[in-house]
């Protein structure tokens, strides 16, 4: 307990404090905490970069959550809670909506590899709001000698950036959302630096073409040949007017050259290069890297009707269901009390929205449950947001059909 006090005594100094104590994060190490920081994250002006985290993004911040139950009877029941339907589909805390969080969570988690939100408890034990913390400023210390509570406990440190306070939080305090590659399950890989190499190709594609189009499509490199020796001084002077009279002269068509020199442009064409079947070729692994299909980056060139509805089955079954399965199990493992979870209560995304049918398709769809016995009326007024009605809890269906355990029994003569 006195060493517990002392670490939040520890975590509690004032920003001079700590930056005076040089030999802190040595003192831990010893005791036998593993401390792990991050590293600067690099921009996200790289196009595609930009489209996949965009889209994964956008899509957390359409999702709707729903509070569920699990029965033995009756399956997976809407069990609604308004102090979680508050927290999670409307307003987290007083500050941010509920799509803007969940989008910025999604965001922090792929851009640096780990998001952290911190849940805020009342008097009462349950929770107020919900806070995201800021991915470079948080460190986890692992306890690998079990000195602050049970070996192997996971400290979140937070360090403010704009007052220089420590703040110390315990796992359960904490939602840890990190992407699915990690070496060792505690700490997400950040795809920006896996893919480091073909995200700094694919920017040095666009600043290539950018240079190019400002040069009006002139070439990169001019090579004027003439006769004799020419002074640095007096080649300085060709290189600038001519220079100036291909990009600032009207349209840069037409450049006047000395008598007895002659101008030849140096550059690579882009179809010899093969630029754009190499630049094609680098979106489409970062967007695989996300798991994004090439319909969703408008690149349609293999693409038709039902290639495009194939990808986005295989989009939602790859990607998607992966992505909100770790968001489940993060937020019902530590937002819910152990005998909620133990009494099947579950925190799922409701996934519906993304499979919106038209009026037509819906009513075809839903005329097959309701006639054949797969819901009842009431269950398809609470699908399409209508009121329950007197009587709507029986199933209908075909009189033709019977059950399995009475098949055959017309064919029995009555004695």
């Amino acid at each position: 307990m006195d060493l517990f006090k002392r670490l939040r005594n520890l975590f509690n100094k004032s920003p001079t404090d700590i930056k005076n104590s040089t030999d802190v994060l040595s003192y831990f190490q010893n005791l036998g905490f593993d401390i792990t920081s991050f590293l600067d994250p690099s921009n996200v002006t790289e196009t595609t970069y930009f489209i996949c985290l965009r889209h994964l993004s956008e899509t957390m911040a359409k999702m709707p959550w729903e509070r569920k139950k699990i029965t033995s009877k009756k399956g997976k029941e809407k069990d609604f809670d308004g102090r979680t339907d508050k927290l999670l589909n409307l307003r987290p805390n007083p500050y941010q909506s509920a799509s803007t969080f969940w989008a910025t969570v999604e965001l922090n988690k792929l851009h640096y590899g780990n998001s952290y939100v911190y849940m805020e408890m009342d008097n009462r034990g349950k929770v107020k709001h919900l806070w995201m913390l800021p991915s470079l400023e948080v460190q986890i210390w692992t306890d690998s000698r079990g000195l602050v509570g049970r070996k192997g406990a996971l400290w979140y440190i937070w360090t403010d950036s704009r007052t220089g306070k420590q703040y110390s939080f315990i796992t359960e305090e904490i939602l840890h959302f990190k992407t699915l590659m990690s070496f060792d399950g505690l700490l997400g890989l950040s795809t920006k630096d896996i893919l480091k190499t073909q995200i700094e190709t694919s920017s040095s594609g666009i600043s290539f073409l950018n240079k190019l189009y400002k040069n009006g499509m002139f070439g990169g490199k001019v090579a004027v040949h003439y006769e004799g020796e020419l002074k640095t001084a007096n080649e300085k002077i060709i290189a600038e007017r001519l220079e100036k009279f291909s990009t600032s002269t009207a349209t840069g068509k037409f450049i006047p050259m000395p008598m007895g020199m002659k101008a030849q442009v140096l550059d690579m064409k882009l179809a010899d290069a093969q630029f754009f079947e190499n630049n094609r070729f680098s979106i489409l692994q970062i967007a695989a890297a996300f798991g994004i299909k090439p319909n969703i980056i408008n690149d349609y060139t293999k693409s038709s009707y039902s290639n495009s509805e194939t990808q986005q089955i295989d989009f939602f079954v790859n990607t998607l269901q992966p992505l909100f399965s770790a968001y489940e199990q993060e937020l019902t493992y530590k937002m819910l009390r152990d005998d909620e979870v133990e009494a099947g209560v579950r925190l799922e995304i409701n996934n519906k929205v993304l499979f919106r049918m038209d009026s037509k398709t819906q009513a075809e769809v839903y005329s097959a449950y309701l006639s054949n016995f797969g819901m009842t009326p009431n269950e398809f007024r609470e699908e399409v947001g209508l009121p329950y009605m007197e009587g709507g809890d029986r199933l209908i269906g075909n009189g033709a059909s019977i059950g399995i355990e009475d098949v055959g029994k017309q064919y029995k003569v009555k004695e």
